[in-house]
Order: C-alpha cells, then sequence, then structure tokens
C-alpha cells in the first residue's frame, strides 16, 4: 500500500511539473504552520511543502500539497512516532489572472486563492501503555482551503494558507455508497515562501 502511494505521488508530481514547464507559471511554497480544530492537535507545528502551476492566461491550475505534522496526536514517543502526513492533490482556482497577469506581472503582485483537493491521510499513534504499540492507518481524505500569495520580487514572495483537512471513510455498515465523511478532522494554517519559475 505504502509503494502504490508513492508511485502515486511521484507520477502526480512529474505531471504537475511537466504541465507547469510548458504551459503555466509553476512555482514550490514550503512553509510551517500549525494544527487545529482538532482535541489531539492542540495547535502543535506541522510542516507543509506545495508544488504546483497556475497558467498564464487563466485561474484555473493544480498543485500538490503535503503535509507533516510530527507529535499530532502528542509527545509520547520520540519525535514523529505520533504523526500526520497528507498528500493531497488540489485543483486551485486563482484570482486577478486576466487583470493583473500572474506573480508581479502588470500593477499587483498579490493574487488570492482558493483550492479544492483529494488524496491520502497516513496517521501514526504510538501508545503509552505497556506493552508499547503503534498503529499505522491510511485513509482516502479531502482538503479545502483559501490564501494570498504576495510578491515583492517577480519570482519570490510570501503565501498565507489555511486548509481543512478531513478522512473519508465507510464507517457505517450498510452504507450502499461506501462513501462516509469520517471522523477525523483538522485545520491547518500556514506561512511560508514561494518561489515562482
Amino acid at each position: 500500500m505504502t509503494c502504490r502511494i508513492a508511485i502515486g505521488v511521484f507520477a502526480c508530481v512529474s505531471i504537475l511539473l511537466t504541465a507547469s514547464a510548458v504551459h503555466a507559471q509553476g512555482y514550490v511554497a514550503p512553509a510551517v504552520g500549525v494544527t487545529f480544530g482538532n482535541p489531539s492537535a492542540e495547535g502543535r507545528a506541522d510542516f507543509v511543502l506545495d508544488v504546483g502551476g497556475v497558467p498564464r492566461n487563466a485561474p484555473v491550475g493544480a498543485e500538490l500539497d503535503v503535509t507533516y505534522a510530527p507529535d499530532f496526536f502528542g509527545s509520547g514517543g520520540p519525535f514523529g512516532e505520533n504523526s500526520v502526513t497528507t498528500a493531497m492533490i488540489n485543483v486551485v482556482f486563482a484570482g486577478g489572472a486576466q487583470r493583473y497577469g500572474f506573480f508581479g506581472r502588470g500593477r499587483s503582485n498579490v493574487r488570492p486563492y482558493a483550492s479544492l483537493g483529494a488524496g491520502v491521510m497516513h496517521e501514526v499513534v504510538t501508545t503509552t501503555a505497556t506493552p508499547v504499540q503503534q498503529i499505522q492507518n491510511n485513509d482516502f481524505g479531502l482538503d479545502a482551503g483559501v490564501g494570498v500569495m504576495a510578491f515583492s520580487r517577480r519570482s519570490v514572495g510570501v503565501r498565507a494558507d489555511l486548509r481543512y483537512f478531513r478522512d473519508l471513510v465507510d464507517n457505517q455498515r450498510g452504507n450502499g455508497t461506501n462513501v462516509d465523511f469520517g471522523s477525523f478532522h483538522f485545520w491547518r494554517a500556514s506561512v511560508g515562501l514561494i518561489l515562482a519559475f
């Protein structure tokens, strides 16, 4: 299962980078943030990486959003043994493309956006009881977010992002659709650099 996830993520990144190079203004956006809105999260730090692209003359693009939240469920074990990792493929709806151009071309260096996507949520929980047990789980999930990209120069700027994550699991017997909103969810707020190419 883990190998299939890695292959899928690699394929998606390759497609995004190829599309960015040919038809779009590509970007890489590393960031740091906090998770909240879940009793386990309690505002702990996380690390974020976004890779994507938005066509120069259209408001719709795509990106890969990856989050690593070590100690999401507390610090019961060594660093990272209670963690959440998400990998989401998102459609990005960016404002300002027609009027201002992209990433500093034209009169404005600010571009708001909204995103919606789906992907994998990987949770790791290490128990503190004896004997110590580690539980790992992979769920299909959804995310939605809003944010803004602001540039002081053509290719370097800052990005602020607010995003909601929720897993999709079949946790009700007799559900004919095999899809049901799960109980695991959280918010992520992040700020970081954005590098356009």
